[in-house]
This record gives structure tokens, sequence and C-alpha cells, in this order.
């Protein structure tokens, strides 16, 4: 009987050093998986500069408001007495055209304001009237353009509208001489 229960204890402890071994080795295996993965991610963080060495040299942006594209819903009560306000879609096909006449006339300097009116943004849809017969620059209740418009506005009034991109060129022109 101490032959047998000898036997038992040598297996079971033989069980429990191979238990401990796969153990050991899965805590090993992981280990390495883990530290693997932290070599990759401290690469790629110090490649992408999420993790720099050194000095952080933060520079200060100034805060820049940007105040020349409006919501058509306020072209008429701006603070200038005279401005013009030039409405397009900034996607659309005349976006280009419109973009360089707003920077030319920015170039000028001296001449009256111009805003920007998107009338591709969801927020101007409700003021872009289907077709010319349409435009309607009264007041804002009633306001309908069509892609490209200019409007010229004096004390809260419309005092002149040019629609269609070869009106808005021939005004233009005329405006930068």
């Amino acid at each position: 009987m101490g032959k047998k229960s000898g036997k038992i204890d040598l297996k079971k402890l033989n069980d429990n050093e191979n238990e401990n071994n796969d153990i050991i080795r899965m805590i090993k295996i992981v280990g390495i998986i883990a530290l693997i993965f932290a070599a990759f991610y401290l690469v790629f963080a110090i490649y992408n500069g999420e993790i720099s060495f050194g000095k952080d040299k933060e520079t200060k942006k100034d805060v820049e408001i940007q105040n020349q594209e409006i919501l058509a819903g306020s072209i008429f009560n701006r603070i200038e007495n005279e401005y013009y306000v030039l409405m397009y879609d900034f996607d659309g096909d005349f976006s280009i055209k419109c973009n360089t006449i707003y920077n030319l006339y920015l170039q000028k300097g001296t001449l009256d304001k111009m805003y920007l009116v998107n009338l591709g943004s969801a927020f101007n849809k409700k003021y872009v009237a289907d077709n010319v017969n349409s435009v309607n620059v009264s007041s804002i209740e009633n306001l309908k353009v069509v892609n490209p418009t200019l409007l010229k506005i004096s004390n809260g009034k419309v005092v002149e509208s040019l629609t269609g991109i070869d009106a808005i060129n021939n005004y233009v022109k005329t405006l930068f001489k």
C-alpha cells in the first residue's frame, strides 16, 4: 500500500508541476505579446508626434474671427451703412469666378465692405429661387435669389440687385474703374 500511495503522490506532484509550467509558459507568452504591442505603440506614437522628447514649443495663435461669410437671413442687419453681398454656391459652377471677384474686390481695399453668402449651405436653401422670375430682394421675409447674385445694400434696403454671372462681371468691371 505504501508504494501505491507514493506513486499517486508522485504522479500528482508531476501533474502539479506540469500545470505550473503551463501557467508560467502562458504568462510568458502574454507578457511577450504585451511587450510587442507596447513597442509598436511607442514607435508609432513617436513617429506621429504623439510622444516627443525635449521641450514642447507651444505656439500661440491669434484668434481670428471670420466675418466675411454670413447667413442669408442676416444680410439686412449689418453694421455698415453701405455694403455688398455676393451670394453664390461655394461648391457650384460659379464658385471660382465669384471667388476671383471677391478677392479682386478685397485688393481694392477702399471700397465698401463685401459679405459672402453660401447658397449651397443648408441654412440658406430656403432663400434660393427656382428660376430668375421668382427672384425677390425686397425684404428678408420675401427674399429669393438665384446663383449667383450680387446685392448692394444701403441703410438696410437693396439699392442694386444683379443676377447671373455676366451681369455681375459687367458691374464689377465698372466698379473697379
